[in-house]
């Protein structure tokens, strides 16, 4: 599954698009919407440093994982 290619790359750390393109050989607009559609799952967050914009998954708070399965 491409998307899980997206995941799989971030599991070391912040990366930006054209890191992610890199590593998992997609198109960049895929990768675009992969991470779109991430961030409205709540699994990925973004973040700017300077004129880049990072990619990171989303780290669960203690709440969330309490109430993960109710």
């Amino acid at each position: 599954m491409k998307g899980l290619k997206v995941l799989e790359a971030l599991e070391d750390g912040p990366k930006t698009i054209e890191d992610i393109v890199a590593m998992t050989k997609l198109k960049k607009m895929e990768v675009r919407r992969y991470l779109l559609r991430f961030v409205e799952q709540g699994k990925v967050e973004a973040f700017q440093e300077g004129e880049k914009m990072f990619w990171k998954l989303r780290e669960e708070s203690e709440v969330e994982r309490e109430f993960r399965y109710v």
